[in-house]
């Protein structure tokens, strides 16, 4: 047997392994939140348990790579390759890691946009893996074409994940990796949880806690949950009119984003949802008494919360329009 076909065997081993990791785990976890509004942190442990066996299977195939000199083009020593492969690989799954997050919290932006990124990363790792640890499938598809691009990415992904590692410890100190340890230990309370507790939420003292598990940021069935139980007080629209009108404007607009309403619901709630969109938009700051990305979060949640709103009280006869129009005044930035 030759010096090459240990880390041969070892790193095909390994590809396979990867690839049912990603067929499988990583498959169910995109599936499992393609439809969902998540506003917790309990998506991180579910993520981490499909990623870190697939990115630990190509971080092995990979150093497997280079042990057969996969990377002796860069012209480095075989310890450097060595921890180059691993480095690399490792900023790739960090990249892999936020691709999935944002695709499972999108915020306003499409969950599409992080798609091609979750499959091109690991795909693309995968091929360069099985390429190079197999000399004919080499021969018969020229590798160079897919061994450059890789290795700009993840020389870049690497010094990008490097920089923001190095900032943030510089920053939070030894405390910071205490607290990410503890919050991965720690995601926050379950979906089952959370709708235990909704369900013993008082809509007579507790409403307003109703109307943030009621937003479209929630889980359908907390949502669900949370207006059934709001809907239950006795005086519903009087008590909603009445958080639209003096109370927390962002659950109570977030509410009526999400909700259905009849159409005797609409019309009276139309003017109480203007008023509240106006009490919103007054407390916007001048641009030069905030940042620009305090700004744009606020030009955001607009855009994704008082247009559907307004919207849906379209047929009541309550103009919406100076509103809107002052809205997008005062968020968008004078030239």
């Amino acid at each position: 047997m030759n010096s090459s076909a240990t880390p041969q065997i070892i790193g095909n081993l390994c590809v396979g392994i990867a690839a049912l990791a990603f067929l499988f785990p990583l498959q169910k976890l995109l599936m499992d939140y393609a439809g969902k509004h998540v506003n917790d942190d309990q998506w991180v442990t579910q993520a981490l348990y499909a990623l870190i066996p697939l990115w630990l299977a190509l971080i092995v195939a990979m150093s497997c790579v280079s042990s057969i000199g996969g990377f002796d083009g860069l012209k480095l020593g075989r310890p450097i390759l060595h921890v180059f492969a691993v480095a690399a690989t490792a900023s790739l799954a960090a990249l892999t890691f936020i691709l999935v997050g944002l695709y499972i919290r999108p915020g306003f932006t499409p969950r599409g946009l992080y798609v091609p990124g979750i499959y091109l990363v690991p795909v693309s790792t995968l091929l360069l893996a099985v390429l190079s640890l197999n000399p004919k499938l080499g021969a018969a598809v020229p590798i160079q074409w897919l061994r450059l691009p890789w290795t700009i990415a993840a020389s870049l992904s690497l010094i990008v994940c490097v920089g923001f590692l190095g900032t943030w410890i510089a920053r939070t100190g030894v405390g910071g990796l205490a607290g990410f340890a503890y919050r991965l230990r720690n995601p926050g309370p379950s979906s089952q949880e959370i709708l235990a507790k909704v369900s013993t939420l008082d809509p007579d003292h507790q409403f307003e806690d109703l109307l943030w598990h009621a937003t479209r940021h929630s889980p359908r069935q907390i949502c669900e949950a949370a207006t059934a139980r709001m809907r239950s007080h006795p005086k519903f629209i009087n008590r909603l009119s009445s958080e639209l009108e003096s109370g927390h404007v962002e659950p109570a607009l977030g509410f009526l984003c999400n909700a259905t309403l009849s159409p005797t619901e609409q019309t009276q709630l139309a003017r109480p949802a203007r008023r509240a969109m106006e009490r919103w938009v007054d407390r916007i700051p001048a641009p030069n008494y905030t940042t620009k990305k305090h700004l744009k979060q606020l030009r955001n949640w607009g855009e994704g919360t008082l247009k559907p709103v307004s919207e849906k009280f379209a047929n009541t006869g309550v103009d919406f329009a100076p509103v809107l129009e002052d809205f997008q005044e005062k968020v968008t930035p004078s030239r």
